[in-house]
């Protein structure tokens, strides 16, 4: 018998913040074994943080959360949550399953594929024309469950981590500076930096980011809502005898790391374009700080290796199709 045709023990009900946040941080905490991601445990430590206010300020009502949250209980013992939260992309609403976790113990018994069906309804009644959910890429369980639930995987992305260390200059590799030549973005460059992007990261899975690439443009500082985004990004680009070759825009002022995304069109010379791009990055400007990158799953792995990045989590984007 199937996890989703199990019926199992226990119930469903709302999140309250006042009396559930300890025990579905816990749950967070241990379900996705976070204890060795420092970025996962800033936000676990904000996570509390606002459970502590909220518990302080006493019960909000549920019709005021934009992400509403279910637990599942067990003997008045939180065993399950989930989250479903909501993105409005040019006037699509969007859902995202998040915080899918079971306690050990209660695994395999039908929990997860009950709260996911419950979340399935909620988005449809909410009229949400998309759902889609992140699964680790190796969680081989979960993604076979969301696979029986009318899930499909769409892309695999890698998640790469640069730890805070006192910088250090790095050989240039194979950056000929006869060849290559590192200069600032210039306002012809948009274009061909759009469309790289555009490439790198698929419109279809980016309404989630912390960033909008609309504000990577030049002058966008003319638009007064991009004003805090403007003042926390910078541009780099590499040129091979006057043709440009890739950008490098480097976002910081985040809370938890800063951001680097690359521009780079997928050709034979793109390991040398990200060296060249990445290790002047660091030379010249880099100042210690945790910084994250994301990838397509498999694109310039050794390359980024070579470079520092530790490979934090690989994810799958699943999509529903039913």
């Amino acid at each position: 018998m199937t996890q989703a045709s199990l019926t199992p023990p226990g119930r469903l009900k709302a999140y309250d913040p006042a009396q559930d946040a300890d025990a579905v941080i816990k749950l967070i905490e241990e379900g996705f074994n976070l204890k060795n991601d420092p970025e996962s445990m800033s936000i676990i430590s904000q996570m509390r943080l606002a459970a502590q206010r909220q518990a302080q300020g006493g019960v909000i009502a549920g019709g005021e959360f934009r992400q509403p949250g279910y637990v599942w209980v067990v003997n008045d013992q939180i065993v399950g949550n989930i989250n479903i939260v909501s993105f409005l992309d040019k006037l699509r609403h969007i859902a995202l399953i998040a915080n899918v976790a079971v306690k050990p113990g209660f695994q395999h018994l039908g929990i997860a594929s009950a709260m996911t069906k419950h979340a399935l309804r909620y988005a449809q009644q909410k009229r949400a024309s998309e759902v889609w959910l992140q699964v680790g890429s190796d969680n081989l369980a979960a993604r076979n469950l969301y696979a029986g639930l009318g899930f499909e995987v769409i892309r695999r992305v890698s998640n790469w981590v640069l730890d805070p260390v006192t910088p250090r200059l790095r050989p240039l590799g194979n950056c000929d500076p006869t060849l290559f030549r590192l200069t600032g973005r210039r306002m012809g460059d948009w274009s061909k930096q759009k469309a790289w992007l555009e490439a790198t990261y698929p419109t279809d899975t980016r309404w989630y980011a912390s960033v909008n690439f609309s504000q990577f443009q030049p002058l966008a500082w003319l638009n007064p809502f991009a004003w805090d985004w403007v003042g926390n990004l910078s541009h780099f680009a590499l040129r091979r005898e006057h043709v440009l070759v890739g950008l490098l825009s480097w976002q910081t002022g985040m809370q938890n790391a800063d951001y680097l995304w690359p521009a780079i069109p997928e050709n034979p010379d793109e390991d040398d374009v990200m060296t060249c791009l990445v290790t002047n990055f660091l030379n010249n400007e880099w100042g210690g700080r945790t910084t994250r990158l994301e990838y397509p799953d498999g694109r310039m792995e050794k390359t980024l290796e070579r470079l520092g990045f530790r490979l934090n989590r690989r994810l799958d984007w699943m999509k529903f199709k039913r």
